[in-house]
């Protein structure tokens, strides 16, 4: 398994849980009827900073000190994809909601966060698949 492989599972594995943890936290806070910017800074902004500024300590060194010619290719062709997977999420969960609802409807501000959530998921999860699936083609193709 190449450094590559192995960090785009580190990447899905973090955001998978920081997704997890603000999830959770944000069922939380909505419970609550929460207002105010600390609880949102304690439940939800913390969670999602924390794991991967922890990944990046750990690592102490660049992203792409470690990587080869062909490794800096799938990491740019995955930037790609993840690019238009956003572009499509985004397009998805923000244009269908407009011709669903009609455009004089009001819809709840707890959609907000969940929107902002799964997008930074959706983002995480499109580059590191696309990291893994371009590897594996690779390592077939030989």
């Amino acid at each position: 398994m190449s450094k590559l492989q192995k960090s785009a599972w580190v990447n899905l594995a973090g955001a998978t849980c920081s997704l997890l943890i603000a999830g959770l936290a944000f069922a939380f806070l909505t419970k609550m009827n929460a207002r105010g910017i600390v609880y949102v800074l304690v439940w939800l902004v913390i969670p999602c900073v924390f794991a991967p500024a922890t990944h990046v300590w750990l690592r102490r060194k660049s992203l792409e000190a470690g990587f080869d010619e062909r490794e800096k290719m799938i990491y740019k062709r995955a930037f790609a994809w993840s690019a238009w997977v956003l572009m499509v999420f985004l397009a998805g969960i923000c244009i269908v909601p407009f011709f669903l609802l009609g455009g004089q409807n009001v819809v709840r501000v707890y959609y907000l966060p969940l929107i902002f959530l799964s997008t930074l998921f959706v983002a995480q999860f499109a580059h590191s698949m696309a990291i893994l699936v371009q590897c594996e083609l690779e390592d077939d193709h030989g």
